[in-house]
């Protein structure tokens, strides 16, 4: 049961991978009205930017997922959108909502490719927790990964490892080394099944 809410959990991060990736593919665009002769914002490098993208994607009415960025800016050349401060919250039936923050994101048009960089972390609202420092998710191949340390937790387990990668089709994770795993069992006496001598 526990090892299925941490599978979830990353299941979730490439799903929020991934809904950054539809979110700057389909979102609508809504551009500030300057005035004659006014120049667009810019940032301390002198390109333009975008400050306070919100984003809600609704699908028969129903809210499915909200996507939070402090700012946004876009280089043509590169074809990357590169976000600051973003945070996601996925909406389910059943759960409670789902959040994933990351202090950078980096979107490439051309790879298909979102990155999350920073301190990333995710929660469930019942305590389940997701920590690693970078993950990108592929659109290609459905496949979500990271090569840095990347920690699953909830009130009863802790389980760490070196890289991961998440079959989002397949709903499956693997966790690529140094796996370590800590379990806080409930109650007394030993486990259901287990027999004492």
């Amino acid at each position: 049961m526990k090892r299925l809410r941490w599978i979830i959990l990353a299941v979730l991060a490439a799903i929020l991978a991934g809904a950054l990736s539809a979110a700057l593919l389909h979102q609508p665009a809504s551009l500030p009205a300057l005035k004659a002769g006014d120049e667009a914002p810019t940032d301390s490098d002198g390109r333009p930017r975008l400050r306070g993208l919100n984003y809600t994607h609704v699908e028969d009415g129903v809210r499915k997922w909200k996507l939070k960025a402090q700012r946004a800016r876009y280089e043509e050349n590169t074809g990357k959108v590169f976000l600051d401060r973003v945070a996601i919250e996925f909406y389910g039936q059943k759960q409670g909502p789902i959040y994933l923050k990351g202090d950078e994101g980096i979107y490439n048009q051309k790879k298909q490719t979102v990155t999350l960089k920073g301190h990333v972390d995710g929660h469930t609202s019942d305590g389940n927790r997701l920590i690693t420092t970078e993950i990108t998710y592929r659109e290609k191949d459905k496949v979500a990964e990271t090569d840095a340390e990347v920690t699953f937790e909830g009130a009863q387990y802790k389980v760490r490892g070196k890289g991961m990668r998440v079959l989002v089709d397949q709903n499956k994770v693997i966790l690529k080394s140094k796996v370590r795993s800590t379990f806080r069992p409930q109650g007394e006496g030993p486990p259901p099944g287990a027999t004492m001598e």
